[in-house]
């Protein structure tokens, strides 16, 4: 933008935003907008870069309720919120997504105000209504969620298939598999986790556990996941079943998490999927460390190195 700048009185006879003519001392913008003294002084200012408002965009203020206001150029090129779709002025917050496309821009209303997607956390739009237990799904979370139990069995069955495949071993026994809601879920996590038969940080929202008592195996996987984080949720757990199975001395969190984070990567990438295998990498946590910790191994010594990193013979 600029402005203060005297110009040739034959370049413009007329104030844009008063139309009376042109006298004395005018302010020409980047945009083309050109007005008199008084405009430039009195006149209210678009909210994003400053210029001053025509009447056509006061209009658009009040009759969006009262939004700040914008002139035309930036109520075109500012970002717009994908919660409440208004034009987004100063900072803007994206989370984590789970599809491949540039993540989404919300404002800091929305953010504050509005529920959370129970997945990636990002503000859900009005309207949107929660699931049976009280969770929410995003658009885009929401896009290809697995609801039925007949279908997260072929999920499974596929997550089962690829692991043996990527591997190379088989199970000598396979996990039952139970879906169920995040509150039995949470339950099942609590009383396993006293009894040392699993693993549980408490740290953040899981959506699937493995389960060993005696011969009895078992994986719990949340119901009303997107196809993808299902998959590589149900590879997570058959990771758990696998090292319990081959390596039961081993209880390192960082060995096992990493393991069954680095199973789920390779399922992943095997089926196609490698923008969502890429997210865990990007994980600041246990999960995140220990998954770059095993595919550091497999770059060194293969997939041969990870298993036997993962039963406890050296990385």
């Amino acid at each position: 933008m600029s402005s203060g700048a005297k110009v040739n009185p034959t370049a413009a006879r007329f104030c844009h935003l008063c139309g009376k003519p042109l006298r004395g001392r005018y302010y020409i913008y980047e945009t083309g907008l050109i007005c008199c003294d008084t405009c430039q002084r009195d006149r209210p200012r678009c909210a994003r870069c400053g210029v001053p408002l025509d009447d056509a965009a006061l209009a658009r203020q009040r009759a969006s309720g009262g939004s700040q206001p914008l002139c035309a150029h930036c109520a075109r090129e500012a970002p717009r919120c994908s919660s409440c779709g208004r034009a987004i002025i100063g900072t803007y917050h994206t989370f984590e997504e789970l599809g491949p496309e540039p993540p989404r821009k919300f404002c800091g209303d929305c953010v504050r105000s509005r529920p959370r997607c129970d997945l990636c956390r990002a503000p859900v739009p009005q309207g949107m209504r929660p699931l049976p237990d009280g969770q929410y799904r995003c658009a885009v979370c929401a896009r290809d969620l697995v609801l039925d139990d007949a279908t997260v069995r072929k999920v499974y069955e596929q997550a089962l298939a690829t692991m043996q495949q990527v591997l190379g071993e088989r199970l000598r026994q396979i996990p039952r598999l139970e879906v169920t809601d995040r509150r039995h879920l949470a339950q099942v996590r609590r009383r396993f986790a006293r009894q040392g038969g699993g693993d549980d940080d408490g740290a953040h929202h899981v959506l699937g556990f493995f389960v060993r008592v005696g011969n009895d195996l078992a994986i719990y996987v949340e119901r009303a996941l997107p196809r993808s984080l299902l998959l590589g949720t149900l590879a997570h757990e058959l990771g758990h079943a696998l090292q319990a199975e081959t390596a039961p001395w081993v209880h390192d969190p960082a060995l096992c998490e990493g393991f069954a984070e680095w199973v789920a990567h390779r399922v992943l990438v095997s089926r196609g999927l490698q923008v969502e295998a890429a997210r865990a990498t990007r994980r600041d946590d246990l999960y995140g460390r220990s998954l770059r910790t095993m595919l550091d191994i497999e770059r060194r010594k293969g997939v041969s190195g990870v298993l036997a990193a993962a039963r406890g013979k050296g990385t």
